[in-house]
């Protein structure tokens, strides 16, 4: 029988400029415990520094804190949403599509997540999609001392009704001093806590681990439901997301994540020759190309 396996925690530092700046965990570094996600960002920029790009065989999820200005969200099935404080934009990138996003106003600060996860292989090749969830849309756990945020997925017996792509747990967690939470993690899923501020003691079956601000663990493939708790040595905030792990090989260049060195080079091509579409930026405007 699996028990519990928990990684090594991670201490990642913020890196960038003024225009764009980051702290950057990718999957690599966790030996599998982080599958879906191949990884994640937390940033903040103040001006449209990719422009447009392509994504394919993965999803983007750009998630927004209350202190952000607006994210205006483009892409080339015909997306034109405005991700305001709080809310969720997931883009199912699917056999492939071009998209950006811009602060609102430019010059304006957005801070946020975004997160980079697997699709199964058998998926990939199905056609994008896009979805936007407002804040008012996201079910919130108030207790005192505590706010969890269930932006997808369920904890306890809170459960966003949305129906994601792909299923996943994201929680946005703030707990005060001395408060605790506690999640249960189904078995055979993994699990993944970034500290966004404070310091927090996460307990679980095989032991405890000190987590402080911009620290990330991934725990899971147990055989057994894991009960997983925080309790909080200060006010803290950090992230919690799970999944069900994919185990499946990725060949990836930039933005695109495939299931075979051919599958990748038919995304490739796919984006050179404009079957994905594209977004033209001329005399300050943008303009949707769609996919020929």
């Amino acid at each position: 029988m699996k028990t519990l396996q928990i990684s090594s925690v991670l201490q990642t530092n913020n890196t960038g400029n003024n225009e764009f700046s980051a702290r950057k965990v990718r999957g690599a570094f966790f030996n599998g415990l982080m599958d879906p996600l191949i990884g994640f960002d937390h940033f903040q920029l103040t001006n449209d520094v990719f422009g447009a790009h392509p994504h394919a065989g993965m999803s983007a999820i750009s998630y927004l804190f209350d202190d952000s200005v607006p994210y205006h969200n483009l892409d080339s099935i015909g997306t034109d949403r405005v991700i305001t404080p709080g809310s969720m934009m997931w883009t199912w990138a699917g056999s492939g599509v071009v998209h950006t996003e811009f602060p609102v106003p430019n010059g304006g600060r957005v801070h946020g997540l975004q997160l980079f996860v697997n699709i199964p292989a058998h998926n990939k090749q199905h056609p994008p999609q896009s979805l936007f969830l407002d804040r008012s849309a996201i079910p919130e756990i108030l207790e005192e001392g505590l706010k969890v945020r269930v932006i997808s997925g369920s904890t306890g017996n809170t459960a966003n009704p949305i129906q994601t792509p792909d299923k996943l747990a994201f929680l946005h967690i703030f707990i005060s001093a001395g408060k605790s939470f506690t999640h249960n993690l189904p078995k055979g899923w993994t699990g993944t806590i970034y500290t966004i501020s404070g310091n927090v003691n996460f307990r679980n079956t095989v032991g405890q681990t000190k987590l402080s601000t911009g620290t990330v663990i991934s725990v899971g493939l147990s055989d057994n439901n894991e009960n997983l708790t925080f309790r909080a040595e200060e006010n803290s905030e950090f992230i919690l997301l799970s999944g069900v792990p994919l185990n499946e090989e990725i060949f990836s260049s930039g933005a695109m994540a495939m299931s075979s060195p051919g599958e990748l080079g038919k995304a490739i091509s796919d984006f050179e020759e404009g079957k994905m579409g594209f977004i033209n930026m001329e005399g300050g405007k943008r303009e949707v190309v769609l996919p020929v």
